[in-house]
């Protein structure tokens, strides 16, 4: 772990434009995505086996990228100055806009496969923009305000996200599924982006003797070998993958849970996503105010209890936009109480020299897991026809059994930093 006199503080302009350059990139990658999603939704029909499969294509296309490519990435963010391995992502980010912009003058079918096919090298450009995002920030801002400015980024890129969804919704409906000016506007928005990328600040030097690795399997072995010798990091990585893969499938799911159960147009679907959003981005908002983050593991386990009653309680009581739109921006805070503080720790605990290795395993652990999500989402709206409601209720119970194992895996974590922050609370109010 760096100490205070390692680390080289941005300037607040500085660190503006490390934040505003991820706005763009996660604004960018959800207006693209929502934009795709709710068109393929639309195009495919009413029947939710078919519409499930697209559904899960995109997901697919979204996530493997980043099992190809996490451990050339974070040998990248490690050999190399993370600020600019961050500017040459961004400028990637033009490529995947050009062929979904050109994709959409094509027919129907090759419009769709076009379209998956920009999603694809979308996220190509994102695996290799993961790694040095995540890995600059604990050498641009002290260890006592590492949780406070993961906690500002978590929630301004639930802004972008939000903006993204909501603009992606919108878009649809107002140019009634021509897709071009969508997909215009996103190639615009990623050569702005791509601008402010040259305002970041440097980090430290890169490691000169790190290798870089192409095979995408040997290293993330060899690191997880080596995170084996720290239970606490090799557990938290699981058990974000488990919330990312099931998240995977509420994403896939509101599309047509919108669409087909309460009976809403591609705008106030688009809503319902942007909702959860902004419940992430005020847990954690929430989150930041603790300061360290061991501490704050303490809200890691009402979190995934607050998910499971979330979207279990969806399933049955949401009947329209606005009582699903309450309970999915509940499930966005709690979800925000669940991912920010062991992300924090993550970071804290993993060793300098090789954290774009570390935070590499995790990218691709967590898309080998919503990988596995658009299989699981396959079979459970083809073969096994279940509704999109009752996946809600699904999903619920997943959550239970994520927190249940957790909490017996990581008591010392996630019971002791609860006690601490209740304790803390008494005697405040005492």
């Amino acid at each position: 772990m760096e100490t205070v006199s390692s680390v080289r503080a941005a300037s607040p302009a500085r660190f503006g434009a490390y934040l505003y350059t991820q706005y763009f990139s996660a604004f960018n990658d959800n207006v693209h995505q929502m934009t795709v999603s709710l068109y393929l939704a639309a195009a495919s029909g009413s029947h939710e086996g078919e519409a499930g499969k697209w559904q899960s294509l995109v997901q697919a296309s979204f996530v493997l990228p980043f099992i190809l490519f996490s451990a050339l990435a974070g040998s990248l963010a490690d050999r190399y100055n993370k600020r600019s391995v961050l500017i040459t992502a961004k400028w990637l980010e033009v490529v995947p806009m050009s062929v979904s912009f050109l994709s959409t003058f094509l027919p129907p079918p090759l419009r769709f496969w076009g379209l998956i096919l920009g999603v694809f090298l979308m996220e190509v450009r994102s695996a290799f923009f993961s790694p040095g995002k995540y890995g600059i920030l604990p050498e641009i801002v002290g260890p006592d305000k590492l949780v406070r400015a993961n906690g500002i980024l978590q929630m301004l890129t639930m802004v972008a996200i939000v903006t993204g969804e909501a603009m992606g919704g919108l878009s649809i409906r107002h140019f009634r599924y021509d897709m071009h000016w969508t997909i215009g506007l996103c190639l615009g928005i990623s050569i702005v982006g791509s601008l402010l990328a040259w305002w970041i600040p440097a980090g430290r030097p890169g490691n000169a003797e790190q290798r870089i690795r192409v095979d995408p399997i040997s290293p993330i072995l060899a690191t997880l070998q080596e995170m084996r010798q720290q239970r606490v990091l090799l557990i938290t990585t699981l058990m974000l993958s488990g919330f990312w893969l099931v998240s995977a499938i509420f994403r896939m799911n509101i599309p047509l849970f919108g669409k087909n159960s309460i009976g809403i147009g591609p705008d106030q679907t688009s809503y319902l996503w942007a909702v959860i959003s902004i419940g992430i981005g005020a847990g954690a908002a929430l989150v930041s105010l603790i300061k360290g983050a061991d501490e704050s593991m303490g809200v890691v386990l009402p979190g995934a209890l607050g998910i499971a009653a979330a979207s279990m309680a969806t399933s049955v009581f949401g009947r329209d936009f606005w009582s699903s739109a309450i309970l999915l921006g509940g499930l966005g805070v709690f979800a925000g109480f669940y991912l920010v503080p062991q992300t924090a720790l993550f970071q804290e605990r993993s060793p300098e020299a090789r954290r774009g290795a570390y935070l590499g395993v995790q990218n691709f652990a967590n898309n080998v897991f919503m990988l596995i999500a658009a299989g699981i989402y396959f079979i459970l709206t083809g073969p096994v026809a279940c509704s999109s409601r009752s996946i809600f209720l699904i999903a619920g119970v997943a959550f239970v059994v994520l927190g249940v194992v957790q909490a017996k895996l990581i008591p010392e974590l996630l019971l002791g930093g609860l006690r601490t922050l209740l304790t803390r609370k008494g005697a405040q109010a005492g």
